[in-house]
């Protein structure tokens, strides 16, 4: 609710409801026990929500649970400040594998802390890349046969189902290789590839086998972050109702958002 709504609904001024949240967000949420979380395989979802250049919050979600066990602000993704937040995670709980964006901070980070378990690059995230480099709906013949190959991969639940699958995105490569190197000169002696948008869709799509496909050896891993952008999606919706607040409540906001918000998991699962 916003400030007007709880003005007309409560006998309070705006003053003094300003007065008892600010009061409120000055203090640290308390901490929340979280049970151990044993189970047959247990897999750790990583995402981050960025407000601006100004900072970006990481958090870290059982799979399984649907628990945030850690959060952290960072001003950027660094792979030192990641392998900070895995060191906590790793001191208390044990992971069978990893699902991330592809981005370099977060994969440095897991390779300082983990290296003998699986990481899973978020599919989605990847799929979308290769969309917003050649488009949700292209016009050309080749790119609209790329673009079918690329949601393909959401079909591929076997080894040998990914077996076909490169061999068409190999065939196409080498079908269209003069396309795909088709480049523009000017007077000035330099040069550039002609379809970048789709070169690099190309190399998205190259590197999905080893590094998206993960969950083929491991059936109970997730194949995207999807879950864990859910409730970045919320959090992204109540940080955009309270802009006015002030930089320095924003994250104290945002932590007593995440307490709450563990505090309904573990209570529905009481239940």
């Amino acid at each position: 609710m916003t400030y007007d709504q709880l003005v007309s609904w409560s006998s309070y001024s705006l003053r003094k409801l300003e007065n008892i949240f600010h009061q409120f967000l000055d203090q640290s949420p308390p901490t929340l026990k979280i049970p151990e979380l044993i189970t047959e395989e247990s897999y750790l979802l990583i995402d981050g929500l960025w407000f601006g250049k100004r900072y970006c919050l990481m958090l870290y979600r059982h799979h399984k649970r649907k628990l945030i066990i850690h959060a952290s602000f960072v001003s950027r993704e660094r792979g030192s400040l990641i392998a900070k937040d895995l060191k906590i995670l790793n001191n208390k709980y044990r992971f069978s594998g990893i699902v991330s964006d592809g981005g370099t901070g977060i994969g440095n980070g897991i390779t300082a802390v983990f290296r003998n378990i699986p990481h899973q690059i978020c599919m989605a995230h990847l799929h979308r890349d290769v969309v917003n480099a050649i488009g949700r709906f292209p016009k050309d013949r080749r790119v609209k046969e790329l673009k079918k190959i690329a949601d393909h991969i959401w079909l591929i639940e076997s080894k040998e189902a990914l077996i076909w699958w490169k061999d068409k995105l190999q065939n196409w490569i080498v079908k269209n290789k003069d396309f795909l190197t088709e480049s523009k000169h000017l007077d000035t002696g330099s040069w550039w590839y002609i379809h970048k948008g789709v070169r690099k869709a190309t190399r998205i799509l190259v590197s999905l086998p080893e590094t998206s496909f993960k969950f083929l050896n491991h059936p109970l891993m997730p194949k995207t972050t999807n879950e864990l952008e859910g409730t970045i999606s919320v959090l992204s919706r109540k940080h955009n109702i309270h802009k006015g607040l002030k930089r320095e409540r924003i994250k104290p906001f945002l932590q007593w958002f995440i307490y709450f918000y563990n505090r309904k998991i573990l209570s529905q699962r009481k239940n």
